[in-house]
C-alpha cells in the first residue's frame, strides 16, 4: 500500500520511511484496520512548533470511501492547535486544498511537474487576537 504513495514510490523506500519514523521519538505511525486488513496508514512527526505529515496511504480497495480524509482529520486532531505541513505532487494538491490546506511553497519535482509544500493552520478562536481577520 505504501509503495503506491507518491511520497514513497517503492516497497524499499516505504519500509525505510516506516523504520525512520519508528526510530524518531518525535514521530508516530498510525493505522486503521478492518479485522486483519490494513485500510489506511499515516506518519506524523513533530517538527519544532508544528507537525509534519510525511506520508499518508489508503489501500487501493478502500480508496474513494473517505478513509484518507478520515486519517488526515485524525492527524489534524492529534496536532491540536499547532500547524501541520505536508508535501504534495500535482495530483494531491487539490485534495489537500479541499480539506483546508494552503500552498506555502513550490519546487520542481524530480520527474517533472512540481512538488508543493502545503500548510494547515487551526482557525483562530473568538478570544484570540486577529479573530475574523482572514
Amino acid at each position: 500500500m505504501l509503495a503506491d504513495c507518491p511520497a514513497l514510490g517503492s516497497v524499499g523506500v516505504a519500509a525505510a520511511a516506516i523504520a525512520e519514523l519508528r526510530a524518531d521519538p518525535d514521530a508516530e505511525v498510525y493505522g486503521w484496520l478492518d479485522g486483519q486488513d490494513l485500510i489506511a496508514v499515516y506518519g506524523l512527526r513533530k517538527a519544532g512548533l508544528s507537525f509534519e505529515l510525511p506520508w499518508l496511504a489508503v489501500a487501493p480497495s478502500w480508496r474513494g470511501r473517505r478513509y484518507g480524509r478520515s486519517a488526515l482529520v485524525d492527524a489534524l486532531r492529534r496536532c491540536g492547535r499547532k500547524p501541520m505541513t505536508v508535501e504534495a505532487d500535482e495530483s494531491g494538491k487539490g485534495w489537500f486544498e479541499g480539506i483546508g490546506f494552503r500552498t506555502v511553497g513550490r519546487r520542481p519535482g524530480a520527474g517533472g511537474g512540481f512538488r508543493y509544500r502545503m500548510g494547515w493552520y487551526a482557525p483562530r478562536l473568538p478570544q484570540e487576537a486577529g479573530y475574523g481577520a482572514h
